[in-house]
């Protein structure tokens, strides 16, 4: 029953996305499959390397964005609207605010950047695994498009 079950989980298919995203990385995943079941473990690791790419990138771009933001709300926080030659502010807390705002924002920009970066080094890292697997396989069958109607 156990080798059964190992076997039931190592012959599982793609789902129609990650065949999509397969494919669309110029992969012809079924004739790869049909070559060595090696190969579908190492398709798995592209399309996992691919998922870690994608989270990175989405996750760099949003702290980057939030770091923008916050860095203009605490600018505005900061300057506090204005006051007269004759008059004094006492705009001392919202100048703290701000500040400590701006600061929040630095620190969102800088968490950006390595998660960015992370990204670009792991899509070199998918396309070198891809290069690697089709010089395996230099005669691969062209794929088809699929129609859009």
């Amino acid at each position: 029953m156990g080798l059964w079950c190992s076997l039931c989980l190592n012959a599982q298919d793609f789902s129609p996305k990650q065949q999509q995203r397969l494919d669309h990385l110029g992969l012809n995943h079924t004739y790869l499959m049909e070559q060595s079941e090696a190969n579908e473990r190492q398709l798995r690791k592209i399309l996992g390397q691919d998922r870690k790419r994608k989270n990175n990138l989405v996750m760099g771009g949003s702290f980057a964005g939030l770091g923008l933001l916050t860095i203009a709300g605490g600018s505005l926080i900061a300057n506090g609207g204005p006051c007269g030659e004759d008059e004094f502010c006492e705009n001392i807390g919202g100048a703290f605010i701000g500040v400590l705002m701006i600061a929040t924002g630095i620190l969102e920009m800088g968490i950006s950047i390595p998660l960015v970066t992370n990204s670009f080094l792991k899509k070199r890292k998918r396309n070198k695994m891809i290069k690697n697997l089709k010089a395996q396989y230099p005669n691969q069958p062209e794929l088809t498009p699929f129609d859009s109607n």
